[in-house]
């Protein structure tokens, strides 16, 4: 349960072995590179560039990531349950090369790529059809020849539309207009448009052209050669033809989805390619010789320089040893036992520690477990959860950060269980159960309970810069900054207790000595570090004056109680209306049921939703903030799972 410890290693190796180097270190997996740089007055040495092959990687990549979606689309669909619990499937590096390299990736891919962008092509080919049947529909109830309507000698003829709301306007005018030697017909209004044809003699064309145009009439020519209807005709014939052609096209593209575990095989190869590739970008190099530098985790040190030796024989220089624990650049890799793993998710969000500092997921796991739980604090809530989660764990086959994520939900649910037991509460007072204390009614029990808490999680992290200081052999730092902050806000809190009588009261002067050497120690040494006397008691007072901060966080812990609240008086007010709908008879006992399930799922949800935030924040601000600062980076490996494709590391 800690930070995996490091070996640095500096690395001399022929440029001409750096492939096959490589591709027994991607074997390896855990080797992490550091990113080296030349100084300007180093000329001997440059960096190495691989862009270009990398470039190459990320076009493959993106050739591979069309033919899977596009694959997919001609799958037959999943529901997301099924999807789920598709077999993830595993291969060793070794085997993912050989398929991959055996697979006629660019054939298959030239030919589903000329699939699909005759597949586009028809399908414009399609939507031209159908635009122009648009189009000319409207027209359709015009029997006579188009070119003979438009080439008539003796009339003037014009087609168009006009909004409908313009419409009885047009007709109004025009009966009032002087042009009776004009027509106008109506031919269709489909929506909102009316499509007309205009008839005038040649001695009124220009007089009604005028007209229509200020009458809101817009000219629209018929692209018809011969009539409306054999063109329709035409057009709808085209149409079939082309629904037949993409229909085949589509077929041929159904039976490539034969390969698309090859097409997934093939992306777990180039992803796992690019790292290969990208690391180089990590190396300096002289004309002859590759420079590496880098980290190993200490226990697989042994199997690192074994690995070397059988790919590289004696050609090469090693130097290695134990990584510096101030070292910034030493990355992270954390090990805990089953039931704080979970939880380093929670660590990630925040950062990952430093190398010289401790693992803080095993220590705030217990207290995060304890917090969402509490704030929940319902055993039918709890059960739901913790069921759900189980099946999802027998039955799916999920991605592994996901199911690290999912198993940390498991262990709220177990806790919201416990608190709901406590609480006496199975989906707000559905059952009635005993409580040790009713969240109804014990309302001084819950906020008592909230802050001690928040007390032991305060005091707690405290101790954890203490240990950490006395591990580091900063043993009068864990006096001046932690033992003088117990004195401090323990005697203040323990007198304030024995004033009230909640302790012997014989005991508020001792308390009020500690509490006042505790806050003369923060002042003769928070300013420790300045070199002027001013200075030091200056910043000694500007120390003291923190236990302020120290009144809030113990307030912040209050949310427990206030979520606790929140959550449990929502349920028990769905249960009354649901009390309420019952008395309605059969249809009331359904709505009963509906809003039953409905806000009751919801209420569950936000509770949860609820308790991951704040229970987060009170890890991240309250606890943190005394002795974690994090900042740390995470150990690159070599190799990295696809979402169906898991690779087996080390033949295991």
């Amino acid at each position: 349960m800690a930070i995996v410890k490091m070996e640095k290693f500096n690395l001399l190796s022929f440029k001409e072995d750096r492939d096959v180097l490589l591709k027994k270190l991607q074997e390896f997996d855990y080797v992490h590179f550091n990113d080296l740089k030349v100084d300007e007055d180093e000329d001997y040495i440059e960096e190495v560039l691989n862009s270009k092959s990398i470039l190459d990687v990320d076009n493959r990549i993106s050739k591979t990531n069309f033919a899977i979606g596009l694959l997919d689309e001609y799958t037959e669909k999943k529901s997301s349950i099924d999807q789920l619990k598709e077999e993830i499937k595993k291969y060793s590096l070794k085997e993912i090369n050989e398929k991959a390299n055996n697979f006629r990736f660019d054939q298959v891919y030239d030919e589903l790529k000329e699939l699909y962008d005759l597949h586009n092509e028809k399908e414009n080919e399609l939507s031209k059809n159908k635009s122009m049947i648009d189009e000319l529909s409207p027209w359709k109830d015009i029997t006579i020849d188009i070119d003979e309507l438009y080439n008539l000698k003796r009339v003037f003829v014009e087609t168009g539309t006009i909004a409908d709301r313009y419409y009885d306007d047009l007709m109004i005018n025009f009966e009032k207009s002087s042009l009776k030697e004009s027509y106008i017909l109506k031919i269709s209004e489909p929506g909102d448009t009316t499509y007309m044809v205009a008839i005038s003699t040649l001695d009124q064309k220009d007089e009604f052209v005028e007209f229509l145009r200020e009458n809101g009439f817009v000219t629209v020519k018929i692209r018809a050669s011969h009539s409306v209807s054999d063109k329709l005709n035409e057009l709808n014939e085209d149409g079939k033809k082309i629904k037949n052609e993409i229909s085949s096209i589509e077929d041929n593209i159904k039976g490539y989805t034969k390969y698309i575990l090859d097409f997934r095989v093939q992306e777990a190869y180039l992803k796992n390619l690019k790292i290969k590739e990208s690391s180089v970008e990590n190396f300096l190099k002289t004309k002859n010789i590759d420079y590496i530098e880098g980290y190993v985790p200490s226990d697989m040190a042994s199997t690192f320089r074994s690995e070397l030796r059988e790919v590289l024989g004696n050609d090469y220089v090693l130097d290695m040893k134990q990584a510096d624990k101030d070292d910034p650049n030493v990355p992270i890799i954390l090990k805990n036992n089953r039931f704080t793993t979970p939880f380093e998710t929670v660590t990630s969000m925040y950062s990952l520690p430093s190398y010289n500092e401790i693992d803080p997921t095993p220590l705030f796991a217990p207290f995060y477990a304890i917090f969402t739980g509490f704030m929940v604090g319902d055993l039918g809530y709890g059960l739901i959860l913790t069921i759900a989660i189980l099946i999802a764990l027998n039955k799916f086959n999920l991605p592994k950060a996901t199911e690290k994520t999912v198993r940390m939900f498991l262990r709220v649910g177990i806790s919201a269980s416990i608190w709901g037991l406590i609480f006496g509460s199975f989906f707000g007072g559905v059952i009635e159960l005993p409580s040790l204390i009713d969240p109804q009614k014990d309302y001084m029990a819950l906020i008592i309970l909230s802050l001690v808490l928040g007390v032991i999680a305060m005091f707690y992290a405290l101790g954890i810069k203490g240990y950490m200081d006395i591990r580091d052999g900063h043993v009068l730092s864990a006096v001046f900054d932690v033992l003088f902050w117990y004195m401090a806000v323990a005697g203040a809190i323990l007198a304030l207790l024995s004033n009230m009588g909640v302790i012997s009261k014989d005991l508020n002067k001792l308390m009020l000595i500690i509490m006042i050497i505790g806050m003369v120690g923060i002042v003769l040494t928070g300013g420790r570090d300045e070199k002027s006397v001013g200075g030091k008691i200056g910043w000694g007072i500007y120390s003291l004056y923190g236990i302020t901060s120290w009144v809030g966080e113990f307030v912040s812990f209050l949310r427990l109680m206030a979520l606790v609240l929140s959550g449990g008086f929502v349920a028990y007010a769905v249960n009354m209306i649901c009390q309420m709908l019952v008395g309605g008879g059969v249809i009331g006992i359904i709505f009963s049921v509906v809003v039953f399930l409905v806000f009751q799922g919801f209420n569950m949800f936000l509770s949860y939703l609820s308790s991951y935030v704040h229970a987060a924040r009170l890890i991240f601000v309250e606890m943190f903030n005394k002795f974690y600062e994090g900042g740390g980076k995470a150990f690159n490996k070599m190799i990295e799972d696809t979402k169906f494709i898991q690779v087996i590391k080390g033949g295991k």
